[in-house]
């Protein structure tokens, strides 16, 4: 008898399956605000998203939490100002079903080019997004507020600054 695929796999429920992790990529596309400077950013870049665990007990399209890895380029209007930022993000969704909102916490790194210099920084951030989710595809629209945790204090804002920020995603999940 042949074997079959083992049963960390997946689990039938239902008859359909249901998997234990899964793997997705695609595009993001942004818009910031940094409020000290008053200034917009719009940019894009790329998203590696996973799901490490779903229930059994509810549909496949439901995953409780998802891990997301992203790299982007944003560039500011009016000034000689772009920054190259990655990261990670966790989320935590709230319903089942194919219309999912979420919680979303991230930190990462942005190495960033302005009028007086190069400029390296961390960043924390928190927000809640909103998604539309099938078997193998999620967009989602999320906003995220947040700060730089170490600002260069020869920044022209000085040390602190604070940002609002707007994406646009979508993962086509692969694996």
């Amino acid at each position: 008898m042949p074997t079959g695929p083992s049963q960390a796999t997946y689990t039938r429920y239902r008859g359909r399956e249901v998997y234990w992790g899964s793997l997705g990529f695609g595009p993001r596309f942004s818009t910031i605000f940094n409020i000290p400077r008053r200034k917009f950013a719009m940019g894009g870049g790329a998203v590696i998203r996973m799901h490490p665990i779903s229930y059994p007990s509810r549909p496949a399209s439901y995953m409780p939490l998802e891990l997301e890895l992203e790299i982007g380029y944003d560039r500011y209007f009016g000034e000689d100002h772009y920054e190259l930022s990655y990261g990670g993000s966790g989320l935590l969704m709230f319903a089942s079903g194919k219309w999912q909102p979420y919680m979303i916490a991230s930190a990462g790194r942005s190495l960033g080019v302005l009028d007086v210099g190069r400029d390296a920084r961390w960043y924390l951030g928190g927000g809640f997004g909103f998604g539309y989710r099938t078997r193998t595809v999620f967009v989602g629209a999320q906003a995220r507020g947040g700060g730089y945790v170490n600002a260069p204090p020869t920044s022209p804002v000085g040390g602190a600054e604070g940002f609002v920020d707007v994406k646009l995603t979508g993962v086509f999940y692969v694996l």
